[in-house]
């Protein structure tokens, strides 16, 4: 079932054009002018334009000098031979390099450096104000208050 507006004014506002809409705000006292918006900004719509037509002329650009500069690089004749040098770097070097460097990451992170679940931490009980992890405590709140009448300094 379509929705059909009885009352008159409903059907102003829902006029394609948007002068019924600007009419009723006007008459509403608002004070706002949809024609007068488009005339200022024209101006700002015209200088996007001419701005992405200067971008895509630089881009252009930069992309023929960086074709041209490939082609300095990698000669036709010899681009198989040099690109398949590259590769073969890529993958018996450059490939177990990252790979390592992401596994000692990952280890470093997760098993070396204690287990760091969030980064919550707590006011400790007992130390004044003092902070100090929660899974700290939480993993063995018997060994910390024996540490702490024992006065160890809290060190997590």
């Amino acid at each position: 079932m379509a929705f059909v507006p009885e009352a008159p004014a409903a059907r102003k506002l829902l006029l394609r054009s948007g002068g019924a809409m600007t009419r009723s705000l006007r008459d509403a006292g608002l004070g706002f002018d949809l024609d007068g918006a488009g005339r200022f900004l024209a101006p700002l719509w015209e200088l996007i334009k001419q701005k992405a037509t200067e971008l895509a002329a630089f881009l252009a650009g930069l992309l023929a000098a960086l074709a041209k500069k490939a082609d300095e690089l990698f000669p036709p004749e010899t681009r198989s031979e040099t690109l398949a040098q590259w590769v073969r770097i890529g993958v018996t070097v450059v490939l177990p390099a990252a790979l390592g460097a992401l596994v000692l990451f990952w280890l470093a992170r997760c098993c070396c450096c204690g287990r760091r679940r969030g980064g919550r931490t707590m006011v400790a009980p007992g130390r004044h104000g003092a902070r100090m992890p929660r899974y700290a405590f939480e993993d063995d709140p018997r060994t910390y208050f024996r540490d702490l009448r024992a006065k160890k300094p809290l060190v997590y």
